[in-house]
C-alpha cells in the first residue's frame, strides 16, 4: 500500500471567514508548516519544499538501480530528519561526478534516498513517494 503520492497535496482546513481573520504571523506560520515534508511511514519532519534545488537540469529525476528497481527522486539541499549510512560509493552514481550514500529516516530508519556528494557540492535525492506533506 502506497502511503504518499509522488506529487504534493495540501489541504486547507480553514473556512474563508477563519482564513480572513488570521494575522500575518499566523498566515506565515501556516504557510511554513504546509511546506514541510515528512517521512510517509512515521511522520518525522524531513525537509521542506523550499529546500528543493535543480541538479543537472531538474528538481526531479527518475532512475533505475542495477537490480531493476525504479526510483522517482526529488533533489533537496538540506534534510533535517535524515541519517546517512554506509561508505561513499562512486559506482552506479546517477549523477556524473557525485558519490552517494544511503539516506534513512532518522526516526524509523525507512530508506528515503541518497546523499550525493561532489568536491564542491552536496545534495539529497529523496524518493518522493516516501515523503508526505500530511503530518
Amino acid at each position: 500500500m502506497e502511503l504518499a503520492l509522488p506529487h504534493w497535496h495540501f489541504f486547507d482546513k480553514y473556512t474563508d471567514k477563519k482564513r480572513e481573520s488570521l494575522t500575518d504571523a499566523q498566515v506565515g506560520e501556516r504557510v511554513e508548516k504546509e511546506r514541510r515534508l515528512f517521512c510517509a511511514t512515521c511522520r518525522n519532519l524531513i525537509t521542506t519544499q523550499d529546500d528543493r534545488i535543480n541538479i543537472q537540469g531538474g528538481q526531479e529525476h527518475t532512475f533505475m538501480n542495477p537490480d531493476g528497481y525504479q526510483f522517482h527522486i526529488g533533489c533537496f539541499r538540506d534534510t533535517r530528519g535524515c541519517a546517512h549510512v554506509g561508505q561513499e560509493v562512486s559506482a552506479w552514481s546517477w549523477f556524473r561526478g557525485f558519490t552517494w550514500r544511503i539516506t534513512l529516516c532518522g526516526s524509523c530508519e525507512t530508506h528515503l534516498g541518497w546523499l550525493f556528494r561532489a568536491p564542491n557540492e552536496c545534495f539529497h535525492g529523496l524518493i518522493l513517494n516516501r515523503l508526505t506533506s500530511l503530518h
